[in-house]
């Protein structure tokens, strides 16, 4: 049997087939991970909590990092850009957040869809996710303990309220959330 094949009657199979694009699936997945993995976090016991905020962490900034990148290619797509740059090819969500909410904005500028569901200032949710680049500019501060150079990652920071995160970071998925839904909502 190979590594990645379903079995007759599993109910752990999980159909990927019949998508035309995962990329959906792959942002969906990502988040409901990171939620999944927070259940009952504070009942956790030290050393449970202490090593899993790391993937935590990492699951919600891959949601972001992937949502924003959806983003700029609906809205290139909808404009006719061509990308000449390689944004898309990086990581870094600070530089991907000010991308799509530009092109987002002059998307609502231009076309003046009848629904937006965003507010109309994302200032508090770009601080937020300026405070996760400066921490995890590139994605790798929690996918690895050490740099490239072997130096510590994540250096000065003693604590990780997943409380705290969770509340920030919500308000930044609710603002993703609804740039999608007014995109989904007016016309191409």
């Amino acid at each position: 049997m190979k590594l990645f094949e379903g079995i007759k009657r599993d109910k752990t199979n999980a159909d990927i087939g019949w998508m035309t694009s995962k990329s959906e699936a792959y942002q969906y997945g990502y988040l409901r991970a990171a939620e999944k993995l927070s259940q009952d976090f504070g009942q956790l016991d030290v050393r449970d909590k202490d090593s899993l905020i790391f993937p935590i962490v990492f699951l919600y900034r891959q949601h972001i990092e992937l949502s924003l990148k959806s983003i700029i290619r609906i809205l290139d797509h909808r404009f006719g850009n061509t990308r000449t740059d390689r944004i898309l090819e990086r990581h870094k969500i600070l530089d991907l957040w000010d991308e799509a909410t530009d092109l987002y904005g002059a998307y609502l500028n231009q076309k003046q869809p009848k629904l937006v569901f965003t507010n109309p200032s994302l200032v508090k949710e770009r601080g937020i996710v300026n405070e996760f680049n400066k921490v995890d500019e590139d994605s790798f501060s929690f996918r690895y303990s050490t740099d490239k150079q072997g130096n510590e990652l994540l250096d000065g920071i003693s604590y990780i309220s997943l409380n705290n995160f969770q509340e920030q970071i919500a308000s930044v998925n609710k603002a993703i959330k609804d740039i999608f839904e007014t995109l989904y909502h007016a016309e191409n």
